[in-house]
């Protein structure tokens, strides 16, 4: 699970600023106690603020980090693709990351400083009964690793200066290893850092969000009758693990409140002699299941169905999704409903965790002081990020209506309108 969070001269954010997970109210069931932990845990983080205050900037800050663990072995080469903070003073400085994590029981906590040329700094740390061990610190060209730390062949020789140590886990240790796939497998949804869109993601219409995975191909495998070769195979055990996995997916799609009742897979041919699948949603129509084209579906039914895979794979299987613009095409209600579901450990049994930006305010009536955080803009451009819970007790207690003293002002992150300006433009304004 994601503790913290950190990142320092990333895009708009100049000054380092962190995104903590820690619970600051700790007697509510959504606060997790992990074993070895004395804090308490949080599953869900909103972050608010007005347009262009940098909301996006911090996730794709994350989202950039975890796409280098994944790629910088075998794209890196003559440079790093950083995006510093464009209005800094100065001499030049390195970005930084860093990242605090549970994994398999254990704390570790990842830190690197990059600019364009080079890794300056990299470390891996974890916490085994509360003591810092250092699994690897690199300073430069200096690297060093564990005493008696024993590679699984020929890692050491793929570091280059572009290269994260990371992205070269798998030829490490298994234990850093670990650490490596967690990051690689934070889920930014739809979201890829510096602009980079897979072509695939064009695929789908404009605003609608898609998973990584092809939502469209991986509901037509869970929802497919056809039994798979282990089932034929006699497999029970992969049978009714499908059927758990089915029956998971089909209470999400209804969860969503879209008049949804089934879901059928179609056989069809599509051209060259080649048979393919599509998938049709079931409406209910005066208690009539009627099928529906997914070309015809809303766009916000659409959005769920691209939301479906990742959302089962964390709740199944525990790990952090990201989603940048929760609210976009999804009813508030959805919005909510979803976010109680993370935060209800009776259903989240994994601990999965969800980072969400939103303009949503009514979501603020289900999140606790300790979830939310709001980002303005600083005068010189900067992005600035600030826990609710960390403004003084006079004006957030636990029982203070987040939404309205938002709305007000009380907190920042709401943009200041400045209609005067628009009048005189065109030429309604009055003059005292």
């Amino acid at each position: 699970m994601l503790l913290r969070f950190e990142v320092g001269n990333h895009r708009s954010i100049c000054e380092p600023v962190e995104l903590s997970m820690v619970a600051m109210d700790k007697d509510r069931a959504a606060a997790r106690q992990l074993e070895g932990l004395d804090d308490r845990v949080l599953t869900v983080a909103g972050i608010y603020g007005a347009n262009g205050s940098g909301k996006t900037n911090l996730i794709d800050a994350l989202a950039w980090l975890s796409h280098a663990v994944e790629v910088s072995l075998r794209a890196w080469e003559d440079s790093i693709p950083c995006d510093p903070f464009s209005f800094a003073a100065g001499t030049p400085r390195p970005s930084y990351f860093g990242i605090e994590l549970v994994v398999h029981g254990v704390r570790y906590r990842y830190e690197l400083e990059i600019d364009e040329s080079r890794v300056v700094f990299e470390a891996l740390y974890s916490y085994p009964n509360q003591r810092r061990r250092t699994m690897f610190e690199r300073d430069g060209n200096d690297l060093i690793f564990r005493r008696g730390t024993r590679f699984t062949g020929g890692g050491r020789e793929l570091i280059t200066p572009t290269t994260l140590v990371l992205s070269a886990a798998s030829r490490l240790t298994e234990e850093i290893d670990r650490v490596a796939r967690w990051l690689r497998d934070v889920n930014c949804l739809d979201y890829w850092p510096r602009g980079l869109v897979p072509p695939e993601a064009r695929l789908y219409r404009p605003g609608v969000r898609w998973s990584r995975h092809g939502w469209d191909n991986f509901l037509i495998d869970v929802f497919d009758e056809t039994p798979s070769r282990s089932q034929q195979d006699g497999d029970r055990s992969a049978h009714k693990g499908h059927e758990q996995h089915r029956d998971l997916a089909l209470a999400m799609l209804m969860f969503a409140g879209l008049g949804v009742q089934g879901v059928e897979v179609v056989d069809e041919a599509s051209g060259r002699g080649r048979s393919g699948r599509r998938l049709r949603l079931l409406h209910d129509v005066a208690g009539d299941p009627h099928p529906l084209e997914l070309g015809e579906e809303s766009d916000g039914t659409l959005t769920w169905l691209g939301l479906m895979p990742e959302l089962l794979a964390v709740l199944e299987n525990g790990g952090l999704i990201v989603v940048d613009e929760l609210d976009a095409s999804l009813h508030p209600v959805i919005s909510g409903n979803l976010v109680e579901l993370f935060q209800d450990p009776s259903n989240n049994r994994h601990g999965a965790q969800i980072i969400f930006t939103t303009h949503d305010t009514s979501l603020l009536g289900r999140l606790n002081r300790d979830e939310v955080w709001i980002t303005s803009k600083q005068r010189d451009g900067s992005t600035e990020l600030k826990a609710l819970s960390d403004y003084r007790s006079t004006s957030v207690r636990r029982s203070t209506n987040l939404e309205r003293g938002y709305l007000q002002g009380r907190f920042g992150g709401v943009p200041v309108v400045d209609q005067y300006r628009v009048r005189e433009a065109l030429g309604v304004a009055t003059h005292g």
